[in-house]
């Protein structure tokens, strides 16, 4: 036996190649198994990412610190516009609401001296300036209390406190509940997106994707899930790779959505290929690690030789790699892998 294996790891180093007989072979428990060609339509497994789209969704920001003070509505429900989602204690929009009120009061006063002093302009009493002058105040005040009531509308608070610096936070439109608050005592950090209020039927997944695959992807594949079911298209393919992950990104649409997939949760997903791809069927037993990269062994006249392969798709119990180097009647090791691996490595038996 020692002999056998010292054959083999010196064949295996000297010509990248392992020559065997056929009675080594089966004294060192070694078997093979024919390859199989599959083709398939779809790459994958890639993992999506679910969340509504910006384009059908209202985002809910404060400019400055907040505290909720009750969930009336969760995320995951759906609400009609108009209904309070939850309520929130500010102490900014408490003082914007007093401000807003005595802008309102003064605008009130402003409008009638103009509506006097237009009619003194009439009949001749005060010059056209003095007119004016009080037109431009109705103006400026009226552009004061725009922006302080753009505060509310920003924050999707009402105008004036229910109680306190308490403020209710209403729906701006109909649709599900994407994000938002489970309780109350949570903090809101400001110019951060606290709630989002999206159309149920929007439902959108963000799928990482690894460079070699990006010129393969177009607008408008289909999208599946792991059981081969289409539940989308694609949408958008990034042009560009994140430094961060070395990764692309696609968006899909999901038409047909499980009441699984929820915002914020993942999943494995297949894109359709843009052409049939061919590919070789072999057991995961097959496959082992060499140097940072994944290698089979293919059976030869001679004995054996390593492979290297790039796995395309995960089964069960096999794997899809390219089929380049490969025939109908290619065999692959499947059992005693490990006596192979260590001849490649110059390792030793006993």
């Amino acid at each position: 036996m020692k002999k056998i294996l010292f054959l083999v790891m010196t064949s295996a180093i000297a010509f990248g190649a392992i020559t065997m007989k056929e009675s080594q072979i089966k004294e060192l428990g070694i078997t093979t198994e024919n390859v199989r060609y599959v083709k398939s339509d779809s790459m994958g497994p890639f993992i999506g990412t679910f969340d509504y789209g910006d384009e059908n969704s209202y985002t809910y920001t404060l400019s400055s610190e907040a505290t909720v003070v009750n969930a009336v509505k969760k995320p995951g429900d759906r609400v009609k516009k108009g209904e309070i989602i939850c309520r929130i204690a500010s102490a900014e929009l408490l003082s914007s609401s007093y401000e807003l009120k005595n802008i309102e009061q003064r605008l009130a006063l402003a409008k009638e001296y103009a509506k006097k002093d237009k009619a003194l302009y009439q009949d001749g009493v005060l010059s056209l300036r003095e007119s004016q002058n009080s037109s431009l105040e109705v103006m400026n005040l009226n552009a004061k209390a725009a922006e302080v009531m753009s505060r509310f509308d920003f924050a999707g608070v009402d105008r004036h406190p229910s109680q306190g610096m308490v403020f209710a936070v209403r729906a701006k439109r109909s649709g599900v509940i994407s994000s938002g608050a489970f309780m109350g005592g949570e903090k809101i950090e400001p110019f951060v997106p606290y709630l989002k209020i999206s159309d149920a039927g929007a439902l959108n997944a963000l799928i990482m994707i690894s460079p070699k695959w990006m010129s393969y992807i177009q607008k408008g594949a289909a999208v599946s899930d792991k059981n081969g079911n289409v539940i989308g298209s694609i949408t958008a393919v990034s042009t560009s790779v994140n430094r961060m992950n070395n990764s692309g990104s696609a968006t899909a649409r999901i038409t047909k959505a499980d009441l699984a997939y929820r915002a914020g949760t993942s999943t494995e997903m297949y894109i359709g290929a843009a052409t049939r791809a061919e590919w070789i069927l072999l057991p995961r037993t097959a496959i082992t690690k060499y140097k940072n990269q994944d290698i089979c062994f293919i059976k030869t006249v001679q004995g054996f030789e390593p492979k290297k392969v790039e796995i395309q798709k995960y089964f069960k119990n096999h794997v899809a790699v390219s089929s380049d180097g490969f025939t109908a009647k290619t065999y692959v090791v499947n059992g005693g892998i490990i006596t192979l691996k260590g001849a490649l490595s110059g390792m030793g038996f006993e």
